[in-house]
């Protein structure tokens, strides 16, 4: 672990583009806070909140496929920088109009929308340049790296969040993080690695050609498809966390901003732990096992917070599903970058976060009539329940384990 550690760090591009985007994380863990807080603040309403949620997810689900077609023909590192820089543009002009006392709540969900439609770009470029930026003994460490700057960032971000948001104000935090996305985009321009671009220009069949074509891996791989299937569902049933998190902080721990930011901070704090248990595992060669594994923990954590009456508790079981969260990505993510051609991997990888994001809009624009008939526990403990037995059922899938 030492030794690949170390050639980590002495690996100057990869270090420049992990905390680049590292920093970009932070600012984005604050302005989480601050985005949910406003809405909710204004409207009261889960459902309000939760739209914020689904204006971010449906240009996912609508442009990934096409995105990651697009990735695959372009330079990924100019692709990333272009798209941070863009959403530096985005959340200035947010935190302007917020100064201004001109924004209103469909100007958030209009904001999320196209900070999501540059993140559909950005995320299949970053994944899929992973392994042009490190060798593939060293991929479980690089991407426990990002695991445990989303748990850094995470942690801190999410904290200082609601501190920030209740000292100082929604519109500076959100300028906070256009400063960063600003950082992360420069950063780029100090790097260079090898993308395997196609030199034919991007027309619409072509494009089209090459989202299928992605599509046909995934069919024609079972596991892999059935994996992202897996993941769809806790997602969709992970998608609310965030409002009903702001709502639990509100109405039932009592504890505002602050209390808000903490449950979240409790999250990134298992990642962070997470990530540095998935690099402890590097040399298990089973990563299915270790993903069912880390899924069932996660949804008999989701099970106990439900019926949870203690925020501290609940602080401690959110730690603990954090750290499930971090081993099941950073193995899904080293799986898909081994069984994947890195010609195919940015369709592929847009492909996945449609599939596997695809229902979060449906699940959004659900809560607000579900908490009408049930209550935030119950809500809690079914998805939970629902989470073991789906990953129970994985089990019968012979080769997810044996990936």
């Amino acid at each position: 672990m030492k030794d690949r550690a170390a050639s980590l760090w002495r690996n100057r591009d990869f270090l420049i583009v992990w905390l680049g985007q590292s920093v970009s994380m932070f600012g984005t863990r604050v302005s989480y806070i601050a985005w949910i807080w406003w809405v909710l603040d204004r409207t009261d309403s889960a459902t309000a909140t939760a739209a914020i949620g689904i204006a971010a997810a449906l240009p996912s689900f609508i442009l990934g496929p096409f995105a990651g077609a697009i990735v695959d023909r372009y330079d990924r590192r100019k692709v990333m920088r272009t798209m941070d820089l863009i959403n530096a543009i985005l959340y200035a002009a947010a935190a302007a109009m917020m100064f201004s006392g001109a924004l209103r709540v469909w100007h958030v969900y209009l904001f999320a929308a196209l900070s999501a439609v540059a993140t559909a770009f950005h995320r299949p470029a970053l994944r899929s340049s992973i392994p042009n930026l490190v060798t593939n003994d060293q991929l479980t460490m690089a991407n426990s790296f990002y695991q445990i700057s989303r748990g850094v960032c995470g942690f801190i971000g999410l904290l200082l969040g609601g501190i920030l948001v209740g000292w100082i104000g929604e519109a500076p935090t959100l300028l906070l993080d256009g400063a960063t996305f600003a950082l992360a985009g420069l950063s780029l321009s100090w790097v260079s690695f090898a993308s395997p671009r196609m030199e034919t220009v991007a027309r619409f069949k072509t494009v089209l050609a090459d989202t299928l074509s992605g599509l046909r891996f995934l069919f024609s791989r079972r596991t892999l498809f059935y994996l992202i299937l897996l993941y769809g569902l806790v997602n969709f049933l992970l998608a609310p966390m965030g409002t009903l998190f702001s709502i639990l902080s509100k109405d039932f721990f009592g504890t505002g901003p602050e209390g808000f930011g903490m449950l979240n901070a409790a999250v990134s704090a298992g990642l962070l732990v997470g990530g540095f248990v998935a690099a402890g595992l590097r040399r298990l060669r089973k990563h299915g096992w270790v993903i069912l594994c880390s899924l069932a923990l996660l949804g008999a954590m989701l099970t106990l917070f439900g019926l949870s009456k203690s925020l501290y508790v609940s602080m401690g079981l959110l730690a603990i599903l954090g750290i499930a969260v971090a081993n099941a990505n950073v193995f899904q993510a080293v799986i898909f970058q081994t069984h994947v051609p890195n010609e195919l991997q940015g369709r592929v990888f847009a492909a996945q976060f449609a599939v596997s994001e695809g229902l979060q809009p449906i699940s959004l624009a659900l809560i607000g009539a579900v908490l009408a008939v049930a209550s935030i526990p119950t809500v809690l403990v079914i998805s939970g329940t629902a989470i073991v037995l789906a990953t129970v059922g994985g089990l019968t899938f012979g080769k997810l384990t044996e990936l």
